[in-house]
């Protein structure tokens, strides 16, 4: 093996690693932020705390490693677009949670790591193969079973939401594969965060404004580290998206709801029924399958 492979076999190993550690990242987040909702936190305030953040830890570790914010006008434009792409996703999400079982809104987001594989077949005008596709449905299903889909909630409003939510998601990552892979990641991800940030305070007045946690010790740590882990999760996504490109990262996202169930029974001392484990078992070993494809081609 030559030493070009040996790196590029590192460095996929590296990326495979820093993903799943931004999967379980937003899991954590997830778990907590009931918690912070029953501190009588509402959606925007939430959003706001997380970005912010993010936009500071990023500032901080960018001056340290002198990394330059300078990255031309049209990168400018990709970072914008790719940002706006995720706010809308994330805003989606939590739109659909309104209309929709939790469940039915988490299953029909979860269809955007097939919706970037096919994004990417067409841009590259080569057909993802069976077994990808194969990997790809079966991720799904262990999902299905996993959080115990019941149909006959399905309405209209939380279809479209969490169809769009999907969608944005799915332009998000190509974007950011495709159009920024010269650009740092770190960067990149502080001017999509900043982009988010100033779309929520714009939108938050519309919304209902501002509710903050109470000035204790424990409502502080609990949003803390809400907003700790979701920036972890943020910067891992997209450096994931990089190293190892957006369509195995997206199959990859598919265990954090898996991940989250799992915390919730550790944490939340919720139970586990055995098709959950069913559903988790073939998740796992979809993607595990899918890792073990053969690269074909860059994804940028």
């Amino acid at each position: 093996m030559s030493e070009t492979q040996l790196s590029e076999q590192r460095n996929a190993g590296l990326g495979l690693t820093i993903v799943i550690a931004a999967t379980v990242s937003i899991s954590v987040s997830n778990i907590l932020t009931p918690m912070v909702y029953a501190l009588g936190v509402n959606t925007e305030t939430l959003l706001v705390l997380r970005l912010a953040c993010f936009l500071v830890l990023c500032s901080v570790w960018i001056r340290l490693l002198g990394i330059s914010l300078r990255i031309g006008r049209r990168n400018m434009l990709h970072c914008i677009g790719s940002g706006v792409a995720y706010a809308i996703g994330s805003g989606s999400l939590i739109a659909g949670f309104f209309f929709m079982p939790v469940s039915l809104v988490i299953l029909i987001f979860y269809t955007f790591p097939l919706l970037i594989r096919l994004s990417e077949a067409l841009l590259d005008r080569r057909p993802p193969s069976l077994m990808e596709i194969a990997f790809l449905l079966t991720a799904f299903l262990g999902l299905a079973i996993c959080l115990g889909i019941g149909f006959e909630r399905l309405n209209a409003p939380g279809m479209i939401f969490s169809a769009l939510a999907a969608l944005a998601v799915t332009v998000s990552f190509v974007w950011n594969g495709r159009k920024l892979a010269s650009v740092p990641s770190t960067v990149s991800t502080f001017y999509m965060a900043a982009t988010g940030f100033v779309l929520i305070l714009a939108f938050a007045p519309l919304a209902g404004g501002w509710r903050l946690p109470p000035a204790e010790g424990f409502a502080i740590v609990i949003v803390a580290a809400t907003a700790l882990t979701f920036a972890g999760a943020f910067l891992g996504m997209y450096t994931g998206v990089r190293m190892i490109g957006a369509s195995r990262t997206g199959l990859i996202m598919n265990l954090e709801p898996v991940l989250t169930i799992a915390l919730a029974i550790a944490v939340l001392d919720e139970q586990m029924a055995p098709n959950q484990f069913v559903g988790a078992a073939l998740v796992i070993a979809a993607i595990y399958g899918a890792q073990r494809l053969p690269a074909q081609g860059s994804s940028s």
